[in-house]
């Protein structure tokens, strides 16, 4: 694959990761409008009518929610599934014609340069939500539409500085990945969490209902002491700004917070809080804490217990 495919197809991919909808929009009118000339065969489809009127309504279904606190962390968890996925057939279509192998590696390069965009996206909006500054959303909504179709036009019109910019989005996603990307992925067990809650009873979790890498690192409960039970959660604070998605178990010891790592499962034992301020969310219950010498929050799921339990809980003293 060419420098120049490369960047067709990462450029595409980025502003489908951003905003499908606005970007298939925009390569078919402006190639109807014959602004861009010389559309891959594969992409001159969406010069049709139905297919710039389809993409142009959903758009502006997404221009509202987009800009909509909590609405749009569940139109980005559904769109997991659609941006980039989208976004490796629209590079199939832009390399349409050349070997099998080059259509594959363009499919891959595609779905993960959108996955990366996307996920920024989603974690950004999560975060602005969990923190209440929504005041930004309909800025930021803009400037992630204007960045979608600049990156679709350049794709075509100038391949080369649309695959360096490509390839500076990425990186940024890279930075900032540990940070946004748990945000995003806490976005998507919150809402997976309501749902369980609306059918099971939201309590904390038996020892064998924990996974079993987590039953290992907790090990045997001495004897005379109540077993281990959890919940899920995530933690931000302690050792990092990043959220790290997890559960939070009783221990003998006192509370301790249990994640995995590429490296494997790691214990976090939770500091004793000596102040904890507590808001109630539509996703997710949080929970600042104050200990001697640390702060840290944690982001309690909807299938758990209530605040007050969780709150006993972490102001217990080890023996």
């Amino acid at each position: 694959m060419t420098l120049v495919l490369a960047g067709n197809v990462a450029g595409i991919a980025f502003a489908s990761g951003l905003n499908l909808y606005l970007t298939v929009a925009a390569l078919g009118i402006l190639s109807r409008l014959e602004v861009l000339t010389g559309l891959p065969p594969g992409l001159q489809g969406l010069q049709g009518s139905l297919v710039i009127g389809s993409a142009l309504a959903l758009f502006l279904v997404e221009t509202v929610i987009d800009r909509t606190r909590h609405a749009d962390s569940l139109w980005d968890l559904l769109h997991t599934f659609i941006r980039p996925p989208a976004a490796a057939l629209l590079a199939v279509a832009v390399l349409w014609g050349a070997t099998p192998s080059t259509m594959a590696l363009g499919a891959a390069l595609a779905f993960a340069v959108a996955l990366a965009a996307h996920g920024t996206k989603a974690g950004l909006r999560m975060t602005l939500n969990a923190t209440m500054r929504t005041r930004w959303q309909p800025w930021i909504s803009t400037a992630e539409d204007a960045l979608a179709v600049t990156l679709a036009v350049s794709a075509l019109l100038f391949p080369l500085p649309a695959l360096a910019a490509a390839g500076v989005g990425v990186l940024v996603s890279l930075a900032f990945g540990p940070w946004l990307w748990g945000a995003f992925r806490l976005a998507n067990r919150c809402i997976a969490a309501w749902i369980r809650a609306l059918v099971t009873r939201s309590d904390w979790r038996a020892l064998e209902e924990l996974p079993g890498d987590v039953r290992d690192l907790l090990g045997e409960t001495p004897t005379g002491m109540a077993p281990p039970r959890g919940t899920r959660a995530a933690l931000q604070g302690l050792d990092g700004r990043a959220v790290r998605n997890g559960w939070l178990v009783t221990t003998p010891d006192g509370p301790a917070f249990v994640h995995r790592t590429l490296l494997g499962i790691r214990r976090i034992d939770l500091p004793e809080a000596r102040e904890i301020t507590t808001t109630a969310g539509t996703w997710t219950d949080i929970l600042r804490i104050q200990a001697d010498d640390a702060e840290y929050t944690l982001f309690m799921l909807k299938d758990g217990p209530d605040m007050d339990r969780t709150t006993r809980t972490l102001t217990y003293t080890s023996p």
